[in-house]
């Protein structure tokens, strides 16, 4: 309209009180440019000389687990600007219909772009004794499932960060790399370990990480640091959506494996023991993320299955991993890590096959197909379980009860993902949408006992909305469309509690993603015609009336036109809602990030692990 009108297309800058182009594509090239006019040479990552740390047996430094060569490219568009601003944005919730079209460009919505983002804290304020605390959750309980880190690189920054009683006081400054993986590590134990006020503990954790976000310049570099301090981002984001975009998050780490050849292992002899075990560990991290990412989103795979020849990194401590070797006599500690990485294997598969553009296979192939990923996805949560009651070590049994409800939460979902109308297979047996039903119910259920486990419980949040929302839809269509099945296996009152299962969760997840609150909203907006219809039905079917035997599949209950509207019923596109009120830390009602005075007793950490001495 502005063409037609023959003016220039223009609005308003909130954050500058000047005039900013409508035109996405206009306010990027001027971004871009405006960089580009202020862009400056960095040091290169590998003449940086970095304080040496003795752990153990051997010394090391965070520059010595780097490959010989490295570069000085940013992993974005230029070295001043990483991570394109749309990265720093809101990942999408799932909702059911694209119900909403306010610009991001609209000065009052509190996520634009153009609005300039709340003030920062800093590593600084958090006493010494906390940070201990949250620093030792991180290594003894994260590291062990997402090993992007050696723990001596984690050790070295916190050293630098902070300094511990009796220790050499080093008068320099810390640099902007252990800065930024402090914080952020701080940030996601927070997250972990708070038991009370998760709102508030939330909001403080997403300061911590706007303030590490301000070094991204300097220390997401194109090589293997730089790929580590992305995919420590992306780990916390799976914690807090609301501070960044998943979606382009993953893409850029795979793609950053794919520019350093990480997913292919050749002419790797020069590496030692450790640096090979590390940058294995970085690549499987960053594809576990990515399938994470595209199997929620449902969008497609970067890197597919058949182009990795990468090997699994070894599963011992990190004490046991050294340059001159790998002592494979000891204690394994990355067991969760390795078996989340085979269930992505798993769930790739069945996003190559029927949600990309795979050879469509014939109804009896796929049929012998699907039977397949089914006992392959049982015999790896049966291995799970068997695995974890052969544990004797005490201080492994929480971690093994981790995976082993992550281990039945993963079961399910590949049920429906594989079973529920997709991209390449829309016609569905009924038995196959009854499968989803049931086990989309448990997929919310143990999301739900997950959002609620203690401390050291990685609490994840993208993956359970977007999972129980997906889970949800398949339940409401299952309703729908398989009355008959339905009532013959359930009665009212368990279909009424099997709802309930979705509004607790999605009213539990609320309190660490608010933005979550309107996939209820729209869970309940969908439910109350089907449910009208399902009463329906059951009021006929006790008067004895007449009614007619489904067909098998749902393209032979209902026409092509009919699908047509059923696919517009429930097909979800993942969109932010920019109208809510609730939704990020940029709006008034976030809990407040301030300081807080007594953190044991406004997040009432475990007593009992707050109390031991920092290892």
């Amino acid at each position: 309209m502005c063409l037609d009108a023959g003016v220039f297309c223009i609005a308003l800058d909130a954050a500058t009180n000047e005039t900013a182009p409508r035109s996405i594509t206009k306010f990027l090239e001027n971004q871009i440019a405006l960089l580009e006019g202020q862009l400056i040479t960095l040091t290169s990552a590998c003449t940086e000389s970095l304080p040496v740390k003795d752990v153990k047996t051997w010394s090391t430094s965070i520059k010595s687990f780097q490959e010989p060569a490295c570069s000085t490219l940013s992993l974005g568009l230029t070295s001043n600007a990483p991570l394109a601003q749309c990265a720093i944005s809101p990942t999408e919730i799932p909702v059911a219909k694209d119900l909403f079209g306010i610009s991001d460009l609209d000065e009052n919505h509190p996520r634009t772009i153009l609005n300039p983002r709340p003030k920062q804290i800093s590593i600084s304020s958090i006493p010494l004794h906390i940070a201990e605390f949250l620093f030792r959750t991180y290594v003894q309980r994260i590291i062990p499932q997402y090993p992007i880190f050696h723990t001596v690189q984690v050790e070295l920054a916190f050293d630098e960060c902070f300094v511990l009683p009796g220790a050499c006081v080093d008068t320099g400054e810390p640099s902007h790399r252990s800065l930024y993986i402090v914080s952020i590590i701080v940030a996601i134990s927070l997250t972990t370990a708070a038991r009370n006020k998760q709102a508030r503990a939330q909001s403080i954790a997403a300061s911590l990480v706007r303030s590490a976000v301000f070094y991204a310049p300097s220390v997401l570099t194109n090589d293997l640091d730089g790929l580590q301090c992305l995919l420590l981002l992306i780990q916390y984001t799976f914690l807090d959506p609301s501070v960044a975009n998943l979606w382009l998050l993953t893409g850029l780490a795979s793609e950053a494996c794919i520019d350093l050849g990480l997913h292919v292992e050749e002419n790797l002899s020069a590496l030692s023991p450790l640096q090979l075990d590390l940058r294995r560990r970085i690549f499987w991290c960053a594809y576990e993320m990515e399938i994470a990412v595209c199997a929620g989103l449902q969008r497609p795979l970067r890197l597919i299955a058949a182009d990795i020849t990468a090997s699994f990194p070894s599963q011992e401590s990190d004490q046991a991993i050294t340059h001159a070797s790998i002592d494979t006599t000891g204690m394994e500690t990355k067991f969760i890590s390795r078996r989340i990485w085979g269930f992505r294997i798993i769930e790739s598969s069945v996003l190559e096959m029927l949600y990309q553009d795979a050879p469509r296979l014939s109804d009896l192939a796929l049929e012998s197909w699907m039977e397949d990923v089914e006992a392959k996805i049982l015999d790896w949560r049966e291995e799970v379980h068997q695995s974890a009651s052969c544990n004797q070590d005490l201080a492994l049994r929480s971690q093994w009860d981790e995976i082993e409800l992550y281990a039945d939460i993963a079961y399910e979902w590949i049920l429906v993902l594989m079973y529920r109308p997709c991209p390449g297979l829309k016609a569905r047996r009924r038995e196959h949408l009854m499968k989803a039903f049931d086990a989309g119910v448990k997929v919310a259920t143990g999301y739900f006992t997950q959002a609620n486990r203690g401390y050291g419980f990685l609490k994840y949040v993208f993956h359970p909305c977007h999972h129980s929302f997906a889970s949800a839809m398949v339940f409401l269509q299952a309703l729908k469309y398989c009355k008959e099945e339905i009532s013959d296996s359930y009665t009212l009152a368990e279909v009424r509690e099997y709802l309930s299962c979705f509004s607790r969760f999605f009213s539990a997840i609320a309190e660490r993603w608010p933005a979550a609150a309107h996939c209820l909203d729209d869970i309940q907006r969908l439910w109350t015609p089907i449910y009208d219809e399902y009463m329906a039905f059951l009021q006929q079917k006790q008067q004895n009336t007449h009614f007619a035997a489904l067909p098998k599949t749902l393209e032979s209950i209902h026409p092509a036109e009919s699908i047509g509207d059923m696919a517009d019923l429930f097909e979800w596109w993942p969109t932010f809602n920019p109208t809510a009120d609730v939704t990020g830390f940029a709006t008034q009602k976030t809990p407040s990030s301030a300081v807080p005075y007594d953190w044991q007793a406004e997040f009432q950490f475990d007593a009992d692990v707050f109390s031991q001495g920092f290892i």
